[in-house]
């Protein structure tokens, strides 16, 4: 019997498959295992940011009362933004309980005559300050004029 001393071209060609497996895997999970906290808060700022810009450009009416965010709607909808337990949750009608952004340390809303300012410090001690302005209706501003 003849015994080969070496390895065949497929037995060389399956190892370096799998090597190449391996080795477009692992860049991936180092991604994971490094993951930035950090880029995940930015993306959750920016989301909040948007849901309650577009919460204030809907509201017909617009109260802050004892750091609570009352959105008033034209279809009879309350919609509330207030803190809670290092979060920021939202509510419709006083129901349910949506998390619109976490690890929160302080957020203040001030009511001005045409919107509100929004200023929150996050754990990272991070503050994002944001102005939105109520959009008036274009019925509105033809008969205010």
């Amino acid at each position: 019997m003849n015994q080969p001393n070496g390895f065949t071209s497929i037995e060389v060609l399956i190892a370096f498959f799998i090597f190449l497996v391996i080795a477009s895997i692992l860049p991936q999970f180092f991604r994971i295992i490094t993951f930035e906290p950090k880029l995940l808060h930015r993306m959750e700022t920016s989301t909040f940011f948007q849901q309650l810009t577009f919460d204030v450009h809907q509201a017909a009416t617009i109260l802050v009362d004892k750091n609570i965010l009352y959105l008033q709607k034209s279809n009879d909808e309350t919609v509330t933004y207030a803190y809670h337990q290092q979060r920021i949750r939202r509510q419709v009608n006083n129901k349910g309980q949506e998390i619109v952004m976490q690890n929160v340390v302080d957020v203040n809303f001030v009511q001005w005559s045409n919107g509100i300012d929004i200023t929150v410090t996050d754990i990272f001690n991070n503050t994002h300050n944001r102005r939105v302005t109520h959009l008036l209706p274009l019925e509105r501003m033809y008969v205010e004029q």
